[in-house]
């Protein structure tokens, strides 16, 4: 695929991942809005993910650096070995190979916008923690 500026919306992008491992009610799910196996795109990945209340991104880490901006709501994201209030407008950078999570212990559902440094979300492996 040729690169070229393009656009999407995400209600047009599927979920990529309901994580198995949570309930019925408190899945945290994303969805990948810019990637190279599906947009004409390189050299970033971009997406949402969201965490109900009561749910957790577990610890891990991977090998690319990523960013996270805060969209909507209030958690705690794991850093620097400690669990860090953040909210609404906060941003978070991860070093690559830094181990990093999320945990929503508000009332709301808890919306991030994530970034990597990378071609395709594929190229991202996650090591739990």
């Amino acid at each position: 695929m040729t690169e070229h500026s393009t656009f999407a919306h995400e209600e047009q992008c599927p979920w990529d991942f309901d994580d198995p491992n949570e309930g019925d009610t408190d899945r945290v799910r994303w969805r990948t809005l810019i990637s190279g196996d599906r947009t004409p795109s390189a050299g970033v990945t971009f997406g949402v993910c969201e965490v109900p209340p009561g749910a957790q991104l577990a610890p891990h880490h991977h090998h690319a650096q990523e960013v996270y901006y805060v969209a909507a709501g209030e958690a705690e994201v794991f850093m620097n070995g400690e669990w860090t209030p953040v909210r609404k407008g906060h941003v978070a950078y991860h070093p690559g190979d830094a181990v990093h999570g999320i945990r929503n212990r508000g009332a709301e559902t808890f919306v991030l916008v994530w970034a990597f440094p990378t071609d395709t979300f594929d190229e991202i492996e996650y090591v739990d923690d």
